[in-house]
């Protein structure tokens, strides 16, 4: 009964989780303008928020892409960006933004080792920028930038400033890398790459025997 019940849960676990984030960013998301809508029609109608707010955003971006819709957005930049507290947060999430998802690229470019928190001892770690010109003069020799994760909740963690000769390239993919540290070194390279994608029959019922 032990050895089912543990099969059980693995099988169940991931599916589980799954289905519980997918529903958390989904009621979230659809909160946005299902509770205005709620109090308008006096009912509610699981999903219309997260609907009509898909297709306000796919709107907005099709508007945009015609003329008078980039002339109502430059005017709209101009103005946000001349208020003194939310002009700076504007201008700052909308560079952020822009260089995250308009160029269409990766914010982790790929894995690498750096000697952290002190000599001798090495952290998996993330570079974001190749090249850091304005620090690297003040360094005084060629620098990158790095996301160091933190484990296990990698979406924190820390953005350092490190030599491009201390860094040490590791084969080893960005989603991989992010396995091993949310798994804190459990999940090791070598096992990702027996396991594949998904669940591992094989080794599922291998180590439920015992």
């Amino acid at each position: 009964m032990r050895r089912y019940f543990l099969t059980g849960l693995l099988v169940l676990a991931p599916v589980g989780l799954t289905i519980y984030f997918l529903y958390w960013i989904f009621v979230r998301v659809d909160a946005l303008l299902g509770t205005p809508i709620e109090s308008y029609l006096g009912f509610r109608v699981p999903g219309l928020g997260f609907l009509i707010l898909v297709v306000l955003v796919t709107t907005i971006g099709w508007a945009v892409r015609r003329a008078a819709g980039r002339q109502l957005l430059t005017w709209w930049n101009a103005s946000m960006v001349r208020f003194p507290l939310s002009g700076r947060i504007y201008s700052a999430v909308s560079q952020v933004l822009q260089s995250v998802i308009g160029s269409k690229r990766r914010l982790f470019r790929r894995t690498v080792l750096i000697p952290y928190p002190t000599e001798g001892v090495w952290a998996i770690a993330f570079v974001t920028n190749e090249e850091s010109i304005m620090l690297s003069k003040v360094v005084g020799e060629a620098c990158v930038h790095v996301f160091v994760p933190t484990t296990p909740n990698p979406t924190s963690g820390f953005m350092l400033v490190v030599p491009a000769d201390r860094v040490r390239e590791v084969d080893l993919s960005v989603e991989d890398a992010m396995k091993l540290v949310i798994s804190a070194g459990a999940v090791t390279p070598r096992a990702l790459a027996v396991g594949g994608k998904g669940l591992d029959l094989e080794r599922l019922l291998r180590d439920t025997i015992a």
